[in-house]
């Protein structure tokens, strides 16, 4: 009786194979994850950095002042959260809030799930028209859960770095 050699692989080398499978990604999920993470928490502060240089430059170009404030996401108005995002208007009546009906839209920014922004100071951000704000302070965001975070340093002339 001729005897063929066999087609595929032995119950060894499939043995072989899933084990270094299962070491290579032993070894690289933990890593992926804090990737993740950190690639989330980046994006959030490049959101939040391109909200605030957008109504930075309307307030400029515009020649009119440009709130900030945090964004209640059931009403569309401000609220007093800013992990769940941030509104950029035009106070045309000059309460300090968010009206659709009489006040201008500029910008509506949500950040993404899992996201903690804190301000060391109360309220709203007003930039005024040299591109001034009214109150300086440092914007702290960070992935909640996770200790580590990124701040957003706002001067009394405007300027943003992060640290």
């Amino acid at each position: 009786m001729k005897q063929s050699a066999g087609k595929g692989f032995s119950l060894i080398e499939l043995m072989v194979a899933m084990s270094l499978l299962v070491i290579l990604l032993t070894i690289g999920v933990p890593s992926m994850a804090g990737f993740v993470r950190s690639q989330k928490l980046e994006s959030a502060v490049q959101l939040f950095k391109d909200g605030y240089s957008q109504a930075r430059y309307e307030a400029v170009t515009r020649q009119e002042a440009v709130h900030i404030c945090p964004l209640n996401n059931v009403t569309k108005r401000c609220g007093n959260n800013w992990n769940r995002g941030m509104l950029t208007f035009n106070d045309l009546n000059g309460d300090s809030q968010f009206d659709p009906v009489v006040d201008r839209l500029l910008r509506q920014n949500t950040f993404p799930e899992g996201i903690g922004i804190i301000w060391n100071q109360p309220g709203f951000l007003k930039v005024g028209v040299s591109g001034g704000v009214n109150k300086n302070g440092t914007f702290t965001i960070q992935i909640l859960g996770d200790s580590h975070s990124k701040q957003l340093v706002i001067s009394p002339t405007g300027r943003i770095r992060i640290s």
